[in-house]
């Protein structure tokens, strides 16, 4: 589930409890713009950290 900053409030209002409340959220939601993109092969190890982990990578040669 990807929750726009804007909703984080509501998404995690521990009053928020009623079935059709719950259901109204969750179709008022907007659809998450994801890219996929290929990344190099060090985001595998748990070793591994920083933010060139997401830079783009170059495809496998096949």
């Amino acid at each position: 589930m990807i929750i726009p900053r804007d909703r984080f409030g509501e998404w995690l209002d521990p009053d928020l409890t009623d079935k059709d409340d719950i259901q109204h959220l969750l179709d008022s939601l907007p659809e998450p713009t994801l890219t996929p993109r290929i990344v190099s092969t060090r985001v595998n190890s748990v070793r591994n950290n920083g933010p060139e982990l997401i830079d783009p990578a170059e495809p496998p040669a096949q």
